[in-house]
């Protein structure tokens, strides 16, 4: 089976949302959830990896990270971290293939079909993110993660990088350099390496954002949801019906996920409920553990 790969740290209450969804609709595949101490109690629901174990590479970028985007310096490394550590642990456990994805993301369905879909290439991007990133062989995401370091190895390049950024924010109020940036680049060498799953591709597609509606139809700022057999269609504006094969909530339109997510059960509704205790618990620790 094809394994489901997470990359999260610390704790939040919109994790266990995607864990779980991966977990219903693929209750066959390992799922992993590369993670840390704050989120461990999530074990029971699928495998928990420490990612501290896998961060040679990343800590050694770390130290050359020079960050050109509106958004925190933080943010920005950690999206780049993440294809390190993930390539890390890829090799150190003999895994070939799997399904990378954030954890804002939920999945509908078996992934099994979709990847024997994409196995013709090396990895996908949604439009130019990797928050949906079926890797068909690690050796294209080795040549990823080359092409990011790369890009951060002496002062030219880190020259070559401030003059791209001069020119983005010419045409662009925020943002910057960022992993979409090396994705975009990446594609444009390699062009027969990288599909983008986020256009239709046999009535089919994994979504960019919810809150992207290019050629679909769209209500309250988000794509227009129908429900067929607990999957989510939409209408595109040639009235065709395009399945989702999953639904991404970037940023503020993480308020959706918890209704989109459509989980009846029980003992979900008792894992949620619990998790938010737990969170507020760790919240009120970390405040009493800073000196006064």
């Amino acid at each position: 089976m094809f394994p489901i790969i997470f990359i999260h740290s610390r704790n939040n209450d919109y994790l266990p949302l995607s864990l779980w969804k991966a977990r219903e609709t693929n209750p066959g595949s390992d799922i992993i959830l590369l993670g840390d101490g704050q989120n461990a109690h999530f074990s029971f629901l699928v495998r928990h990896v420490n990612s501290s174990k896998y961060r040679k590479r990343a800590d050694a970028f770390a130290k050359k990270f020079v960050n050109f985007s509106t958004n925190p310096s933080d943010f920005e490394r950690i999206c780049l971290e993440r294809w390190l550590i993930l390539e890390e642990f890829l090799l150190a456990e003999g895994i070939e293939k799997c399904l990378y994805i954030d954890s804002d993301v939920l999945l509908f369905d078996e992934i099994e079909s979709d990847a024997k879909r994409f196995s013709s290439f090396g990895m996908t991007v949604a439009g130019i993110s990797g928050h949906t990133n079926f890797i068909s062989r690690v050796s294209a995401l080795s040549d990823f993660c080359r092409w990011i370091e790369a890009a951060y190895q002496g002062p030219q390049s880190i020259d070559l990088l401030r003059e791209k950024y001069a020119l983005f924010r010419q045409s662009h109020a925020a943002g910057g350099i960022s992993d979409m940036t090396f994705f975009t680049e990446f594609r444009e060498v390699n062009p027969g390496e990288v599909l983008d799953i986020g256009q239709p591709l046999d009535n089919k597609l994994f979504d960019i954002t919810i809150t992207y509606t290019n050629g679909l139809k769209s209500e309250g700022g988000i794509k227009k949801i129908s429900w067929k057999h607990g999957k989510p269609f939409v209408e595109s504006e040639s009235k065709s019906m395009i399945e989702m094969r999953s639904l991404h909530f970037q940023g503020e339109s993480k308020k959706w996920m918890r209704q989109m997510a459509r989980i009846e059960s029980q003992t979900f509704r008792m894992v949620f409920a619990l998790n938010k205790l737990y969170i507020l618990l760790q919240k009120i620790w970390n405040k009493l553990r800073r000196p006064a």
